[in-house]
């Protein structure tokens, strides 16, 4: 089995050819796709320092398979232990990995690719074989209209016509939807991934799992899916516990009724929907007392929310950064609240707005090349997203360190000076004010916030003052503030509810 992180070859039509497999969602996988034996052993390159636990005190047990592993999941164990070990690799060593990766795209991209022919001229391998960084970036950032404009000229023509591409499609919570496609090595990398961050952070299989995310539009309001297993390949690599699924559109009272009756160890949300459970816990003064774990995705997560997670329910939260475009971007620490970029699947960029890199401390905006996707090469794909960038984490980990996601550019505060506010949490305003049953501030002008809110009851004038106070000590003087009284304040496409959103358009 080739290493994930080795150089593809330029032109190559099959990705199975590059990581055999057989899929349990592609039945009509061809038969020279297969592959019946892992390989005795895996290289990982010869520096013992990543062969040594003492010299990596943070480093998990090794991750124990449940029996004999099947046939269709032999491809997904074989990237694990790749990736569990790469993740120990020096920086400068996964840098040039990602580069030679890069170069093998780039060529299938140019020869393959009909929007690329021309844009990627001057982007050619050097003697080393590695893609020049500079050159990489004097390449035009692609844009989200861009996808959507030069679709069909985006689809690669180099695959075999027995390779299986699938189509993803994204929540359009920015606007129109947009689809991406994939092929099954970029599936079985997104549950590497995914074993790889849940076992870092102690994961049990055994535990049961209630998930509340957005359902299918076939499934009725408030609908619940029971599964005797997790997804795969997690059912068939270990025994789980049960897996719960709900639709986040459900009441609140609906979420909390079923929490208590199910009594899972892990529950995996969208941060603005936790923030309603944990008043509804704090406002009954209930507990779960099975839980262990929250785990939230598909929204930025404030540290407000991270101490009211530990206050009200007693446990841990967990977070990752990801997008239906490149699949998991960045990870949480298991020793930190920041986290990792995923480095062995996403080329990850965070520029000031001149192009140039930002260092430790700084924010820019995320710009990613998902480094395997051949069925539709993204290359600088400009997520539309805000980080800061992390110093080199104590954990001993050689993966990039993003500080703080910050989210989409209508979730950043502008200031009236043109200044962005990224560490803008709303949240805090209404602290300890009852009464606030939801709320969402909206900057309708660059000098004027709307604050919506349902509330239970009036507020009084004392109370909305001290909500005045607050968000003028977060958002700095000379807004014009709103007030907006409303019945509901329904969630965007895909179930995020957003606590605040920015109408002011780029550049003022």
């Amino acid at each position: 089995m080739p290493s994930v992180l080795m150089p593809m070859q330029a032109g190559i039509s099959r990705s199975a050819e590059r990581i055999a497999l057989v899929s349990p969602d592609f039945n009509d996988c061809p038969a020279s796709c297969r592959h019946d034996s892992l390989p005795e052993t895996e290289s990982h390159g010869t520096l013992t320092y990543h062969d040594d636990p003492a010299l990596q005190p943070g480093r998990p047990p090794e991750l124990q398979f449940a029996g004999d592993v099947g046939p269709a999941e032999r491809p997904v164990v074989g990237i694990y232990r790749e990736i569990a070990a790469s993740q120990w690799w020096p920086a400068e060593r996964m840098r040039r990995a990602q580069f030679g990766q890069l170069a093998a795209l780039v060529e299938h991209a140019r020869r393959h690719v009909p929007f690329y022919a021309a844009r990627l001229e001057g982007v050619r391998p050097g003697a080393s074989g590695l893609v020049d960084e500079d050159a990489w970036r004097s390449l035009p950032l692609l844009e989200k209209a861009e996808v959507q404009r030069e679709h069909a000229d985006l689809k690669s023509r180099g695959l075999d016509p027995r390779e299986k591409v699938a189509a993803r499609q994204t929540s359009g919570s920015t606007g129109v939807p947009l689809e991406v496609y994939i092929t099954w090595i970029n599936r079985l990398l997104f549950a590497a991934i995914r074993m790889r961050f849940l076992h870092a952070h102690g994961y049990e299989f055994t535990g049961k799992v209630v998930d509340i995310h957005p359902m299918s539009a076939e499934d009725p309001l408030g609908a619940v899916r029971r599964h005797a297993m997790w997804e795969w390949p997690l059912g068939e690599l270990f025994e789980t516990g049960e897996l719960i699924e709900m639709d986040i559109c459900s009441e609140i009272p609906d979420q909390v009724d079923l929490l208590e009756r199910e009594a899972p160890r892990y529950c995996v949300t969208h941060p603005s929907n936790l923030r309603l459970l944990l008043a509804a816990f704090r406002k009954s003064g209930r507990r779960l007392p099975s839980l262990r774990m929250v785990r939230t995705r598909g929204e930025t997560i404030s540290p407000e929310v991270r101490a009211e997670c530990r206050e009200v329910l007693g446990v841990p939260l967990i977070d990752a950064y990801g997008a239906t475009e490149a699949g998991y971007i960045a990870t949480q620490c298991p020793g930190h609240d920041h986290y990792h970029v995923q480095s062995e699947t996403n080329l990850v960029e965070v520029l000031h707005d001149d192009g140039t890199p930002c260092g430790p401390g700084e924010s820019g905006r995320i710009v990613v090349t998902p480094l395997q996707n051949l069925a539709m090469p993204l290359l600088r794909y400009d997520l539309g997203d805000f980080a800061e960038v992390g110093e080199a984490c104590p954990c001993g980990r050689g993966l990039p360190v993003l500080r703080r996601i910050h989210g989409r550019e209508k979730e950043v505060l502008t200031l009236p000076s043109g200044e962005k506010r990224y560490s803008f949490f709303p949240s805090t305003l209404f602290k300890d004010i009852p009464g606030v049953a939801r709320f969402q501030i909206v900057q309708t002008k660059l000098t004027e916030l709307e604050l919506r809110i349902v509330a239970e009851r009036p507020l009084t004038p004392g109370e909305c003052g001290v909500i005045e106070a607050r968000l003028e000590n977060q958002a700095g003087p000379g807004f014009a503030i709103r007030w907006a009284f409303v019945d509901e304040i329904p969630p965007l496409p895909g179930g995020k509810r957003m606590e605040f959103v920015s109408e002011i358009k780029a550049g003022g």
